[in-house]
């Protein structure tokens, strides 16, 4: 039987006590704050970024080096000696990371490490995780694990709604006159993340109208009861219980899950940013 071990990056948002429990591994992602370089999880959490960027701090993320890639391959190597390496990055829309890896893991490891894109973020990305562990507990060889979780890539449905356009502006996802016009007149967009990545697909002057609008249409969808309702968060607690309530009334069997944006995403979308996703059940 071959030895499989699951791997991603802190983009999923499963922290270091439940990859203990899962058996996979995290490499912590880092953000860049007034030219300190910061790990996630490990010296910089959601509360601790939120501050700095109040405080007017410049904020930055970068890809892992050449060098933090392999230290993170060569432990899970010679700790655990596996057969294949599965290993999930973010969306190649938002970020460079599954380029680099596959590239760095090619001329590396060959064909004991497989690098597949996600095309998603935050618990989305980490529920796609979820269900590779899931496939292997079952054990499923490497190659069935990575055709069904690929399969299962883009089948979720998400949208995001940031405070401000601000943190958008300086990422460049939105221009400089679009978010001055935008945060004067109070209009907020409301952001669809797929397969094509992060799409403008309207804004929103009221919270509450936007997120019913995005419940009631995820309500429509066929065969929903193969699907629960995530909701991720950084800076907006109170809207999401609002979210939460209004989505069980919505949809009263429904589960929920409400869980931080993950840090990468937060320095680019901002204090009070949420999101709203249907996704598959693991």
């Amino acid at each position: 039987m071959q030895k499989i071990i699951i791997s991603c990056d802190t983009t999923a948002c499963i922290n270091q006590n439940e990859a203990q429990n899962l058996g996979i591994y995290v490499l912590p992602l880092n953000v860049i704050v007034d030219n300190k370089e910061y790990h996630d999880g490990v010296d910089i959490d959601n509360d601790m970024l939120c501050k700095m960027m109040k405080g007017k701090a410049s904020i930055k993320t970068s890809t892992p080096s050449p060098g933090e890639i392999k230290t993170f391959f060569d432990h899970i190597i010679e700790k655990e000696n596996p057969d294949k390496i599965i290993h999930f990055t973010i969306s190649s829309k938002l970020s460079g990371m599954f380029e680099l890896f596959t590239n760095f893991c090619q001329m590396n490891y060959e064909d004991k490490v497989t690098i597949i894109d996600s095309l998603s973020v935050c618990s989305f990305m980490g529920n796609l995780v979820r269900y590779a562990v899931k496939l292997k507990n079952e054990n499923n060889d490497a190659d069935t694990i990575i055709d069904l979780s690929k399969k299962r890539v883009g089948t979720e449905l998400v949208r995001f709604v940031p405070e401000t356009m601000l943190y958008l502006k300086r990422g460049g996802r939105v221009s400089p006159a679009v978010a001055m016009i935008g945060n004067l007149l109070g209009i907020k967009p409301i952001l669809k993340l797929g397969v094509n990545g992060i799409e403008k697909e309207g804004t929103t002057r009221t919270l509450k109208k936007a997120y019913m609008e995005i419940l009631k249409e995820y309500s429509q969808v066929k065969d929903l009861e193969n699907y629960e309702i995530h909701i991720v968060e950084f800076d907006s607690l109170p809207i999401c219980k609002e979210i939460e309530k209004a989505a069980k009334e919505i949809m009263p069997n429904m589960t929920i899950k409400i869980s931080p944006l993950s840090i990468n995403v937060c320095a680019h979308a901002g204090p009070g940013t949420f999101g709203i996703g249907l996704v598959l059940k693991v």
